[in-house]
């Protein structure tokens, strides 16, 4: 069973927070909102933020956290001895780093790559119905997909540490379920690892394809879609911001709850349309 509640937020360091931060609002669709100096929050539901962009220091390198909530401090305890019992070494958050993400507690673990899972209890809600910049449809925060140079290792920690299950297998990857949907996380053998793409759920198939038509007004690279995942089921269409980071929109994704499948780590593994893709990850051609 999955000690995971639910997908908190996504915090990257960029070289650039201005155009970052203008991307994320004007491109993406997500709601600004007041933080402090040289951080730019955004909110994509519910959530106080979903997305939080953080100035990097010069001479430092691209950094990327996964914020994931748990249910109280005594989850956050026992998943720290257990994650220090697989030889990791989880640091416990500060009041400083504590009210930088919001959460009245929090520990955190620094993976191969750089990649940082952040462990958040009580994460702050917002009361104020979220409303985007324009009008994207999104639903809300919907999943992550990560890059990984060990997808075997990977698995058996989000397994047996975190308690997750996976859902369905694409070559050697494998999509991970913390909750009802069909996955939240979704980890890809790459040459990399790391954040490879953050996704949000919008209201169906008519905001998916007009994403489509709205990126390519704006001369943003759609990389991957608009189509239709076998696994999932869910429609998506996937696009690359500033900084490499891709985001992506999905909907009307199914559960599955039963036998893990099997698909090819082809192109049609990741599409039931046959769109193309640009990420070799993907099953694409760069």
């Amino acid at each position: 069973m999955s000690i995971i509640e639910k997908l908190s937020y996504v915090r990257l360091a960029v070289a650039d927070l201005a155009r970052a931060a203008e991307f994320a609002e004007g491109i993406v669709g997500l709601q600004r909102v007041e933080a402090e100096e040289g951080v730019a929050l955004f909110r994509s539901d519910f959530r106080d933020h979903a997305l939080a962009l953080v100035q990097r220091a010069e001479g430092d390198g691209a950094s990327a956290s996964l914020g994931l909530e748990l249910r109280d401090t005594e989850a956050l305890e026992a998943l720290a001895e257990r994650l220090s019992a697989r030889g990791l070494k989880p640091w416990r958050g500060s009041e400083a780093d504590c009210a930088a993400r919001r959460c009245k507690a929090m520990a955190g673990v620094r993976l191969r790559g750089g990649l940082a899972l952040e462990f958040v209890v009580r994460p702050l809600a917002s009361g104020w119905r979220y409303h985007g910049p324009r009008d994207a449809g999104i639903v809300g925060f919907s999943s992550v997909v990560i890059g990984s140079t060990d997808v075997e290792a990977d698995v058996a920690l989000w397994r047996e540490a975190l308690g997750a299950r996976v859902s369905d297998w694409v070559g050697e990857g494998a999509y991970l379920a913390i909750d009802g949907a069909h996955h939240r996380v979704l980890l890809l053998p790459s040459e990399r690892d790391g954040l490879m793409e953050m996704q949000f759920e919008v209201e169906g198939m008519d905001q998916v394809m007009q994403a489509g038509y709205f990126l390519q007004s704006r001369q943003v690279p759609v990389v991957s879609g608009p189509g239709r995942n076998p696994a999932s089921g869910a429609l998506f269409i996937s696009f690359r911001g500033p900084e490499e980071m891709r985001f992506g929109y999905v909907a009307e994704g199914a559960a599955q709850d039963g036998l893990a499948r099997q698909f090819p780590a082809t192109r049609a593994g990741f599409c039931a349309w046959g769109s193309g893709s640009t990420v070799p990850e993907y099953g694409g051609e760069p």
